[in-house]
């Protein structure tokens, strides 16, 4: 009962963001591609993310009776379907409602996860501490494949462990469906699962040794698992030259890896890099994760890992351990969302070291979980954006992109400008999909234009646009990832 009152206070922080924070850049998109596939039954706007997460995400606006028509492309059909004034609102609240059961599917993993590896009290804690990270409240709050690859991942992994206990049909058929699962939920995924199982392997073998026929049981569930969530299609694969079931599925690998071969343009700590940087996700994760949580791994050390029972917690950071690893050979480093699994595997540790604190260290654990709960409802309703006091006050020096600025304060640059009797603003906006109530001018990078100025973090950091920015301390802060500056037309201007 109080790990599923936890679960509802996470869900109802995350619901109070739908109206404050307007679409991030990548939502137009993900909505289209679900309308998509359930008005017509195809996906074929965009394969590098597969469909679970955007269909869930479209179910709502689907029956509150939007529908798909195909437009120029995927982010302008999908602003079409957001439309705009209340009716914006709601879908987008609507859509973003169709994630939240992925935000429930994780704490139960978590709690199932916890109790395993320390008892009631540990599934407890463990729920308490992942219900109150900022990013996993922030991931969890839009229409994006983050929060399914983390539930379906930290699903397929604890399935593996159930599986491992005792591998009949039945838990092979339950295994197989979670691991298919988790394949449609993000590519990255199956890369994921696949470092962290050989470190789980390492803790510890399974016990008894399977039949072969339970594991083509797994894949045989897994694979239709995947087809079916592709509709059962067929077709041809060009890059293979054969005809394959669910051929958008291999599709989306293909691009994904063209996309990580070429590299993403990337930032990190006052540097900038054409294809990410190796120690990006470490670096990434030391900041924008609770001090506190850091606090107590470090106490588990001592209060989970010397003692007897310390195979099961080692199981889960075996996990979150091999989903760290496996993102730092890629070169698409765009933000702790990424790696988000990590946090199953975090909250549960850190959970045991409270459960099992005695004396002084209950004392000093208890003000941990009461400093992680402060860090987060202080920086409400901005946990996109959250980083911890390391940052300091100067985030934009250490993370942009989805870490801080994701296009998500549009909607407050708008009322700011309105509040100020603005009739324009010179702006290069991160999130081209929304449309201020303000005429919008390009500017000259080197110098600011007279009026209203405004400078989107990613832009300024990942491609140094404009230069200008550099050199003058902003005026305002729009939320927390918009600066803006009002230039005098003359010295004597007001």
């Amino acid at each position: 009962m109080a790990a599923a009152i936890l679960v509802v206070i996470g869900s109802l922080r995350i619901i109070s963001t739908y109206k404050v924070l307007n679409h991030t850049i990548d939502e137009p998109d993900n909505l289209a591609a679900g309308m998509e596939y359930l008005s017509t039954g195809r996906f074929l706007y965009e394969d590098v993310h597969p469909p679970l997460a955007r269909v869930m995400a479209a179910v709502g606006p689907f029956l509150a009776g939007e529908r798909f028509h195909r437009g120029p492309d995927s982010f302008q059909e999908g602003y079409r379907i957001l439309g705009t004034g209340e009716h914006y609102d709601r879908i987008l609240a609507l859509g973003r409602a169709g994630i939240l059961p992925f935000f429930w599917i994780a704490s139960a993993v978590v709690f199932l996860w916890g109790r395993r590896a320390g008892g009631n009290l540990a599934a407890v804690f463990a729920v308490l501490l992942f219900t109150t990270v900022p990013p996993v409240l922030a991931l969890a709050g839009v229409i994006n494949t983050d929060a399914a690859l983390c539930a379906m991942t930290g699903a397929a992994a604890l399935g593996a462990l159930w599986w491992a206990d005792r591998p009949d049909r039945r838990r092979s058929v339950i295994f197989g469906v979670l691991l298919g699962l988790a394949a449609v939920s993000k590519f990255s995924a199956m890369p994921f699962l696949a470092v962290a199982f050989l470190l789980m392997l390492v803790v510890e073998r399974p016990k008894v040794k399977p039949d072969w026929r339970m594991l083509a049981w797994i894949a045989g569930m897994a694979a239709l698992t995947i087809w079916a969530v592709y509709g059962f299609s067929f077709a041809r694969v060009a890059f293979l030259n054969l005809r394959l079931p669910a051929p958008r599925f291999f599709t989306g690998i293909h691009a994904v890896m063209t996309h990580n071969r070429l590299g993403h343009p990337s930032f990190l700590m006052g540097r900038r890099s054409p294809n990410g940087f190796w120690y990006y996700f470490p670096a990434v994760l030391a900041v924008k994760t609770p001090l506190a949580l850091f606090g107590l791994l470090f106490a588990s050390v001592w209060l989970v890992f010397r003692g007897k029972e310390r195979r099961e917690p080692l199981l889960a950071l075996a996990f979150a351990a091999g989903v760290l690893l496996a993102s730092m050979t890629g070169h698409i480093d765009i933000g702790v969302r990424f790696i988000l699994p990590v946090y199953i595997g975090l909250a549960v540790v850190a959970g045991c070291a409270v459960a099992r604190a005695r004396g002084w260290a209950a004392v000093v654990c208890g003000a941990l979980v009461l400093w992680q709960v402060a860090s987060g409802v202080r920086v409400h309703p901005d946990y996109l954006a959250y980083t911890n006091e390391i940052a300091g006050s100067h985030p934009e020096n250490f993370v942009v992109d989805s870490d801080l600025d994701w296009g998500q304060d549009m909607k407050r640059l708008g009322e700011f400008l309105q509040e100020h009797g603005a009739s324009s603003v010179t702006f290069t906006p991160f999130n081209r999909t929304y449309a201020l109530p303000v005429a919008v001018q390009p500017g000259k990078s080197e110098t600011p234009s007279p009026g209203w100025n405004a400078v989107s973090m990613t832009i300024w950091k990942d491609w140094g646009i404009p230069a200008w920015a550099d050199r003058m301390a902003p005026q305002y802060r729009v939320g927390k990832s918009i600066f803006v500056w009002y230039v005098p037309a003359s010295p004597g201007a007001r």
